[in-house]
């Protein structure tokens, strides 16, 4: 599972290009979401593992600068994403696997460094856009005394962000770290939670016209890297409509 679709290493081999096999795997894992995603509004599942208000990001110098970091890089709607990202990913998580807290707010912090201006791929052979964050989240771990597992850890977590379905076997940072990111950007999986919980974290950090907003980098990326997993979700798995039609926001 090291090289599978998304991880570090099939990014450093394929530089991010989708050959048909990942095509095909991709396709997999979008009928997999949606059959899923179907039988859980079919049986009204709802869940509530933790309050909004008892989610305390750590605080902590390395997770102090990857907010920084995103900070300074962000427009202010991609600023309150990956904000919301993080509660997105502890509301969702039942406890019955434990997760690196720092490690998971460090990954959402960078997961989109690579969709700023400051941070775009550009003239490289490079195809995907994670690996932006996912080196700088590295980088930022050795920096901080994080051991190489640990670090390897965060940056695994931000190249399979952009896979339909993250694999257990991956970890539960990165699985968390997907659902974070991908309830976000297109309601996905968000269906489980109650209104109270998703007005919640939208009040606490609004969306700032998000919908809108933010297929105008999607769009770049995926124009600038055709082949990547963005284009191929953009344009066969209907990733735009998607996120136009999360029922859950208005905006």
């Amino acid at each position: 599972m090291r090289h599978g679709l998304g991880t570090l290493a099939w990014l450093e081999r394929t530089h991010g290009q989708l050959g048909l096999r990942g095509r095909l795997a991709m396709l997999a894992q979008g009928v997999r979401a949606r059959a899923a995603t179907r039988e859980r509004l079919k049986q009204g599942i709802k869940v509530r593992h933790i309050e909004v208000d008892s989610i305390l990001p750590p605080d902590s110098a390395i997770a102090r600068e990857a907010m920084a970091m995103m900070i300074e890089a962000s427009p202010p709607f991609l600023i309150n994403h990956c904000l919301r990202a993080y509660f997105w990913a502890r509301l969702l998580d039942d406890g019955a696997r434990s997760h690196d807290d720092e490690a998971l707010f460090v990954a959402l912090m960078l997961h989109d460094m690579g969709l700023t201006d400051g941070h775009r791929l550009a003239g490289t052979e490079e195809r995907c856009f994670t690996l932006v964050g996912a080196r700088l989240a590295e980088n930022l771990g050795a920096q901080h005394g994080w051991g190489g597992q640990r670090c390897r850890i965060a940056a695994e977590a931000i190249a399979l962000h952009l896979n339909v379905v993250v694999d257990p076997r991956h970890g539960r940072e990165a699985e968390l770290v997907r659902a974070g990111s991908g309830g976000d950007v297109a309601g996905l999986g968000l269906d489980v939670l109650h209104g109270d919980q998703i007005d919640a974290v939208c009040g606490r950090y609004p969306r700032l016209g998000f919908k809108q907003q933010v297929v105008s980098p999607l769009r770049l990326e995926a124009e600038h890297r055709p082949g990547c997993r963005m284009a191929f979700m953009m344009d066969k798995l209907g990733f735009e409509r998607l996120i136009a039609n999360a029922p859950m926001f208005a905006e």
